[in-house]
């Protein structure tokens, strides 16, 4: 088959952050281009994307500071002047606005601007955060507003948010999430009810140990059952210090010292974490669209997680989960409570996951065809 895009380029904040959530994207893209190159960060796993096929530059990594990110954009002119891209693909909202800098001085390329996320600057309700936003939406709103920039997100919520603010269309493109491989993640047999269980329940937690995410109160929920509980919480995952909410070595200290909870770190066989769980949880105040719920699903766990934006794309109430609200540490707690006092649901509701994985769209195969459909329509 002729492919008739020579180079597509994807901008990722790390080599880390493709590997988790743009490869089946990538591998789509190959379908179509000769070449798919991947411009991220260095954090020690570039020679896993050279060995999927990929051409990889690193991109200066930093704090996020002003010159940190002015440096990534000089970066960027050069490698966009020397790859001569047809097509770059922005990842999350920080790689979209300083890609379209960059994208400023290559003007022939068109540019995906990928929303995996509002992330900080736009769920945020500090000062900082409020302060960013006025500063930068008008500034936001001219990278973004081109004919050859297409807006790419992952639930209809965060469409709609930045549509109300002029920076997308409402008929913007949706692709729901990033994929998950469904032959890695697959449900272990099934486990003995919680009746004939003589160990705890786990309720597994993946996630950046940042605010955002409602770590404070899903630990503060599950210190509220006491010695009496019947599950124990593990959590995999690592503190993210570029980001303004990211917790402290101390506050992750004082949770490891809390009985229930089981801090896991940064772990790399994730299938793994997952077919350990009896249960998934996700607190987080919004989300693109959680690969971390998305995995668990594929692993057929019954999923527990906050009535947000992105959560509820994957949690239906009832059906293959519960919802709580949102930083409501009494509200998380009835959840997590409803849930393991009923086993019949939790066996019905991880069934019920994985067939949503495996039926609508949330595949590696499902997300590859949507983004090769995407680039044949621009």
């Amino acid at each position: 088959m002729k492919k008739p895009i020579k180079t597509l380029m994807f901008l990722s904040a790390s080599d880390a952050a493709f590997l988790a959530h743009r490869v089946a994207m990538a591998d789509a893209a190959h379908q179509r281009c000769r070449r798919v190159v991947i411009v991220c960060a260095d954090t020690g796993r570039m020679e896993e994307i050279k060995k999927l096929g990929f051409d990889v530059h690193a991109l200066p990594d930093g704090n996020r500071s002003f010159f940190s990110l002015l440096r990534m954009v000089f970066c960027l002119v050069k490698l966009y002047r020397f790859e001569q891209p047809q097509i770059i693909h922005h990842s999350s909202v920080l790689m979209s606005f300083i890609g379209s800098i960059a994208g400023l001085f290559h003007q022939q390329a068109r540019c995906i601007n990928a929303i995996t996320g509002v992330g900080y600057l736009f769920s945020s309700d500090s000062f900082r955060a409020k302060f960013l936003r006025a500063l930068l939406t008008p500034v936001l709103r001219f990278l973004w507003s081109g004919e050859k920039t297409v807006m790419l997100f992952q639930n209809t919520d965060d469409r709609a948010l930045l549509a109300a603010k002029g920076l997308a269309p409402f008929t913007a493109p949706i692709i729901r999430g990033s994929g998950v491989d469904i032959q890695r993640f697959v449900p272990v047999a099934q486990k003995e009810l919680l009746t004939e269980k003589a160990s705890p329940l786990i309720i597994g937690c993946a996630s950046r140990l940042i605010r955002d995410k409602g770590l404070e109160e899903l630990i503060a929920a599950v210190s509220s059952f006491g010695p009496q509980r019947r599950f124990e919480l593990h959590i995999a995952g690592s503190s993210y210090a570029s980001n303004p909410t990211s917790f402290t070595q101390e506050n992750i200290n004082s949770w490891a010292s809390i009985e229930a909870v089981r801090l896991k770190g940064q772990l790399c066989d994730m299938p793994a974490f997952w077919q350990g769980c009896d249960i998934a949880i996700l607190p987080s105040h919004r989300e693109g669209l959680p690969k971390a719920l998305l995995e668990a699903a594929a692993c057929g766990l019954p999923l527990l997680g906050a009535d947000v934006p992105g959560t509820r794309e994957i949690i239906r109430h009832r059906y293959n989960g519960l919802l709580f609200k949102k930083g409501d540490t009494g509200s998380i707690a009835d959840a997590i409570t409803q849930m393991t006092e009923d086993p019949a649901f939790m066996k019905l509701a991880g069934k019920k996951s994985r067939q949503m994985i495996e039926t609508e769209g949330f595949s590696d195969d499902a997300v590859g065809t949507a983004y090769q459909d995407l680039l044949a329509s621009i």
